[in-house]
């Protein structure tokens, strides 16, 4: 199995830990902040692994989308109007772009189009 595959399966196991923990009754938000830090940790764990190569690839585009190699902060979620439930959601889904796939930071440009009459 590919260390991309073994990540996802990883994320993906997130989600019974947050069903988990949201039938004990533990707050949302609580919720939230806890699998956002476990999958920050998956994800640092997993780039450790990966061949430098691409290693410096993902970091880069990770950099370019979230202002920091290792991914969004909290912060940086809330800021762009993520619910507590939403970052519980993004936490336990994989990324859609792994590298060698266009990303969306990668075709995002970099000013706005003009608008089209």
């Amino acid at each position: 199995m590919s260390i991309r595959a073994r990540y996802e399966d990883a994320v993906r196991a997130l989600r019974h830990r947050a069903a988990a923990l949201l039938d004990q009754g533990v707050p949302v938000e609580q919720v939230a902040r806890t699998l956002h830090a476990e999958r920050l940790a998956l994800a640092s764990r997993f780039k450790e692994l990966t061949p430098e190569a691409e290693r410096r690839i993902v970091l880069a585009r990770t950099m370019r989308a979230y202002g920091n190699p290792v991914g969004p902060s909290i912060d940086f979620l809330r800021a762009r109007g993520k619910s507590w439930e939403a970052i519980i959601e993004g936490a336990t889904r994989p990324g859609l772009n792994p590298v060698g796939s266009p990303s969306p930071c990668d075709s995002v440009p970099s000013t706005p189009a003009a608008p089209r009459d």
